[in-house]
């Protein structure tokens, strides 16, 4: 009968398990630090891209607070950190452009140095 019986061990702190036959984890607090830890690198990387889209969200909505639709240079964009390789989508308008989103503030790339900002929909 002991054969059936192999002992088990928290992966977490490795404390010997008394209980259910499934059971991982000592205690919830073990469960969560383990869980913590495995997905740290992942969580890092998606809160600084999360980091990045909000602030450009941020720098969009500034330059709209007074009007709906504007034009900017591209250069006051990057002065105020806009970063121009993170968006969340972009739409297709009824004439063909193509305007790129973050979020529910969006972009037209008039020329090489002049950006129409929008905000909503296309």
């Amino acid at each position: 009968m002991d054969f059936y019986l192999s002992k088990r061990y928290c992966r977490e702190c490795a404390v010997l398990l008394k209980g259910r036959s499934d059971q991982k984890f000592c205690s919830d607090q073990c469960r969560n630090q383990y869980n913590n830890r495995n997905y740290a690198q992942k969580l890092a990387v998606q809160r600084q891209v999360n980091r990045i889209l909000v602030q450009n969200q941020q720098i969009l909505a500034h330059l709209l607070m007074i009007e709906k639709k504007r034009r900017v240079e591209e250069v006051e964009l990057l002065i105020r950190g806009y970063n121009f390789q993170f968006q969340t989508h972009t739409k297709q308008a009824k004439n063909g452009a193509r305007y790129i989103f973050c979020y529910d503030f969006g972009y037209l790339r008039l020329s090489s140095n002049l950006i129409y900002i929008v905000q909503g929909s296309c």
